[in-house]
Order: C-alpha cells, then sequence, then structure tokens
C-alpha cells in the first residue's frame, strides 16, 4: 500500500512538472513574439515622413536598419515621365516581408502623385494624401514587385522614389533609393505653337500668290 501511494505522488509531480514546462514555453513563445514588435499589415502612419519602420525589439529597444549596402533596387521603367500617364516601377531583390515607397523631388519630405492596381500582399497608404505611399498588406513573402505610380497632370520637375525594405522585422535598409527621373515636356501639347506659326507662314505665302 505504502508502495502504492509513493508511485501516485511520483506520478502526480511528474504530471505537475509536464504542465509546468509546457506553460513556461508557450508563455516564451508569447514573449518572443510581443518582443519583436512589427507591423505586419502596413506601415504605420508615424513612418510617412522618415520612413522609419519603427519595430521594437522589446519595449525600450528599437531595431536599427542595416549599415550594408542594399540587396534591393528600385528600377524605373524609363529615365522620364509623363504628367498624368502612369508609370511601372519595380522592387528588385531577394524575397522580402515588408516595404514602404514614395515618390518625392529630391530633398524634399512630401509624397508627389499616387500609385494604384496594387499587386497582391500591397496595398496603397495615405501620406498627406490619399494613395500617396505604396506598403505590405501582410508578412507574406514578396520578390520583385512592380508597382504603378501616377504623376499629378502638372509637371513637378525631377522626381525619385524612395523606399524601405525589410526583409524581416529586424532585418531592413532604409534609403532604397531609384534614380532621379526628369519631366517629358515633349508631349503633344508643345506642339501647338510650332504648328500655330506653320499655319501663319502658310497663309503669308497664299496672299502672295493671290497678288
Amino acid at each position: 500500500a505504502i508502495t502504492k501511494g509513493v508511485s501516485v505522488t511520483s506520478s502526480r509531480v511528474l504530471t505537475k512538472m509536464a504542465v509546468y514546462k509546457s506553460v513556461v514555453f508557450v508563455c516564451a513563445v508569447l514573449l518572443l513574439f510581443s518582443a519583436c514588435h512589427g507591423y505586419p499589415t502596413g506601415a504605420p502612419a508615424t513612418a510617412c515622413v522618415s520612413l522609419h519602420p519603427g519595430h521594437m525589439l522589446n519595449a525600450t529597444n528599437a531595431v536599427v536598419p542595416q549599415t550594408s549596402t542594399s540587396p534591393y533596387s528600385i528600377v524605373v521603367d524609363g529615365d522620364k515621365y509623363t504628367p498624368g500617364t502612369a508609370l511601372s516601377v519595380r522592387i528588385v531583390g531577394p524575397v522580402f516581408r515588408g516595404f514602404l515607397i514614395q515618390a518625392r523631388k529630391p530633398g524634399m519630405t512630401t509624397p508627389i502623385g499616387t500609385f494604384s492596381n496594387a499587386p497582391t500582399d500591397t496595398k496603397t497608404a495615405n501620406c498627406t494624401t490619399a494613395d500617396s505611399s505604396m506598403t505590405h498588406a501582410n508578412p507574406n513573402q514578396k520578390e520583385n514587385i512592380t508597382l504603378t505610380w501616377n504623376p499629378p497632370s502638372t509637371g513637378v520637375g525631377n522626381v525619385h522614389f524612395i523606399a524601405t525594405v525589410a526583409e524581416m522585422k529586424v532585418t531592413y535598409w532604409m534609403d532604397v533609393t531609384s534614380v532621379e527621373i526628369s519631366e517629358d515636356s515633349s508631349g503633344g501639347a508643345s506642339l501647338a505653337k510650332p504648328t500655330f506659326y506653320l499655319l501663319i507662314l502658310c497663309l503669308i505665302q497664299a496672299v502672295f500668290f493671290l497678288k
């Protein structure tokens, strides 16, 4: 009877230890995920100017950006843009999970134009104005995505694209910048004056022939 009692007591102790270990493991996992704080459904509004994602290792320590050369690049479809005409912009490089991108005038922080036709796992963001930025919609893997930028209907001079790209919560690069693109001023409207002058010249010649 004594042996049976010891066996039952030992079994209860082992069960309690197993439960305790399970609770400790679950708490540790929850602590790990809560300590590394990120924004899985898109960049926060506080990142609109600085493009800093605001990821935290814990309550007091922020995740700092990488200082190495970024493995990502921003590739623009052409070296010019036409006011009011959509332009393709790509984020090229290895798999990543988060990003925030804007078009800006060099040296300025105000977004220019709008983004549209958000690809899968991405969405537009409102920074200053509606749809002026593009960001991730979830933490799914993304690679070599193509975005659609719509410049203002009135030209604003040279612009470039600047982004923060996060491979993961604790690994991200800031100031990923494209080459500058210039405004294309050779559109149809610029032909109006030469055509007008040519018409005047033809009328003058016609008058001389009629004399």
